[in-house]
Parts: structure tokens; C-alpha cells; sequence
């Protein structure tokens, strides 16, 4: 995902479309895509903490993907706003390690990038 406000589309779409990956560049406006981010987290875990880690996980709606004697392993996914607000719960019990993937993208409804309905961004532009 890129903000346009900052770079000029023109440029990144360029950039891109030289990557050996890319087979196609969507615009998604605002509110027809649904945007997500991935955050794993390692977070210190006792015996007298672990409980109160697995609360704040549901309330996230969160996974609980590893468990071991010393810490608790996390999995959560949802916008950037939800990801910090979770981290800063489980911030005093101690973050071991984090990894965070950047925001990803799909467009809202049946249509998809395929579709040459869908005003996109490809190669042979």
C-alpha cells in the first residue's frame, strides 16, 4: 500500500512495475477496500500473567498461536489503529519480539483485479 498524497503515483507505479513479481497495480480508493495488517508478537508469560494475557487476546480477537513457561506467542490481525492499541495493552507485561507485516489490500465486492471493468494500473499500460 502506498500513499499517493506523498508520492506521485506515476513514479511508484514505474518503480514497481520493474520488480520481477509484479504482475499488476490496482488504485484502491478509501472506502472500496478493505485493509488489514499482521502482527506477531512474543510477550513475557508466568504462571500469574499468562491468564490475564490470554483476556486481553480475546479481546482483540486475537490467536494464541505458541505457549512455553516464559512467554506467550500471539497472532493478530485488523487495521493499524486495533494492532497498536492491542500492543500497548500487552506492553507492560513485556514484549519479548514483534514482527509486522505493512498494510495489504482488497477491493470490496465481487469484482477483482482481473476484471477489466477495474480501472488498474499493468504492464502493457
Amino acid at each position: 500500500m502506498v500513499n499517493v498524497e506523498e508520492l506521485p503515483l506515476e513514479q511508484v507505479t514505474k518503480q514497481l512495475n520493474k520488480l520481477v513479481n509484479v504482475l499488476k497495480i490496482v488504485e484502491l480508493e478509501d472506502g472500496q477496500a478493505i485493509q488489514r495488517e499482521l502482527v506477531l508478537v512474543k510477550v513475557r508469560a508466568d504462571n500469574e500473567t499468562r491468564s490475564q494475557i490470554v483476556e486481553i487476546v480475546q479481546l482483540f480477537r486475537a490467536k494464541t498461536v505458541d505457549v512455553s513457561p516464559e512467554a506467550v506467542t500471539i497472532e493478530a490481525t485488523g487495521s493499524s489503529d486495533k494492532l497498536e492499541a492491542m500492543l500497548k495493552m500487552l506492553e507492560p507485561y513485556g514484549i519479548k519480539e514483534l514482527v509486522q507485516s505493512g498494510t495489504i489490500a482488497i477491493g470490496r465486492g465481487a469484482r477483482s483485479i482481473t476484471d477489466r471493468s477495474l480501472r488498474a494500473l499493468d504492464r502493457s499500460a
